[in-house]
Parts: C-alpha cells; structure tokens; sequence
C-alpha cells in the first residue's frame, strides 16, 4: 500500500472500552466519557509520498479524534486515513520507534497544565490564615513539544504559554502521559525571563 497525500495508521480498538477491577475485566460502552476513552494514536502503515515529514512505518502518529469516530476515515478493519495534505489535517505528530523522540507536525503543540502553587498565609504566631493550594491556571500551560516556527522564536520544552479560551484538548499518549494539544495559533503570549 502507498498513500499519496496522507497517513494510514493502524489502530487496534478506537476506544479504551475496559477496566481492570482486581482480577476482573469490565466492559465500558465506547459512548460512555467517549472524549476521555477515544484512542488518538496509530502505528504508521504509510506516511504521505508528497510530503517529507520524516516519519515512517513503524512510527507512532498522535491524531485528532475524529480519525477512528467517523467512519469517513476507516479503509478497513483497524486501518484509518489521518490526513495531512488536505485542508483539514488531523495528523499532530509522531513518536519515532528508534529514539521514542515526539516530532510535531503542521502548527500543533502539546502543552500540560501550568499549575500556580499558592503558599499558605501564616501569622507571626504560627495560624495559618490562608490555606496555600495548586490551582489551574486556567488558560496558561507549560509547552512540553514546541513547533519548529516556535523553536525559532525562542519557545523551548519548559516555557510558560498563555492560550485562547477552549484551545486546549486533553490527548492520553501511548505512553498514559496526558498532554493537551492545540494549535501554536491558539498562543497569545511567551513569558520572558
């Protein structure tokens, strides 16, 4: 199989549709918490023939929901097309298989809550006045894979990122770490310092 203008990746169930209680198994309906259970990654078939993203078969791809939800998508059993060329890519990134290095691809990034550590108010005497709690600052993240364009403009894995409204997805990797990803047009500013 040769795909021209996209990606084909394997996907063996779209949804994380059990749990283990002790030694038994327990069988979720795949539209019960369908976004928290929806699985967004592949192994890669085939990468795109016009386009150099540098991945390969074997490869891990990260994408968009949708890819294994609507039925568009499918082209057999467990293979999938995860678009890249097209006006509407869902493809995020890759994980390559000989580095486990994350690559981003198009405009996406993956960030992770910035949490704002809020220490306790205490009295000369030793009462505490305010208890201190971490909180989600809610629109403001730490970048764990910047893009290409961001690297040039000084954002590295570790800075601090405010985005628009509703920009951030919630994606468990391959691995179980939980990212949020979203577009670098989401960004609206880069803490300096």
């Amino acid at each position: 199989m040769k795909s021209l203008n996209d990606f084909i990746v394997r996907v063996e169930k779209a949804f994380n549709d059990t749990l283990n209680l002790g030694d038994k198994e327990i069988y979720l309906d795949s539209k019960w918490n369908e976004f928290e259970n929806r699985i967004c990654y592949g192994e890669i078939v085939c990468a795109p023939s016009r386009f150099d993203t540098g991945a390969k078969p074997g490869d891990t791809l990260f994408f968009h929901h949708h890819v294994t939800t609507t039925e568009y998508y499918r082209v057999d059993k467990d293979l999938y097309v995860s678009s890249f060329g097209s006006f509407r890519p869902n493809s995020i990134a890759y994980r390559r298989k000989e580095d486990n290095e994350i690559v981003m691809l198009g405009n996406w990034l993956f960030v992770e809550p910035w949490e704002v550590d809020k220490t306790d108010t205490v009295t000369d005497s030793g009462i505490i006045t305010q208890l201190g709690i971490n909180v989600k600052d809610r629109d403001v993240a730490k970048v764990v894979t910047p893009t290409s364009y961001l690297k040039e403009q000084g954002v590295v894995k570790g800075s601090i990122v405010g985005f628009s409204a509703d920009a951030d997805y919630k994606m468990i990797l391959d691995d179980g770490s939980v990212v949020y990803r979203m577009t670098e047009d989401h960004l609206l500013y880069v803490e300096e310092g």
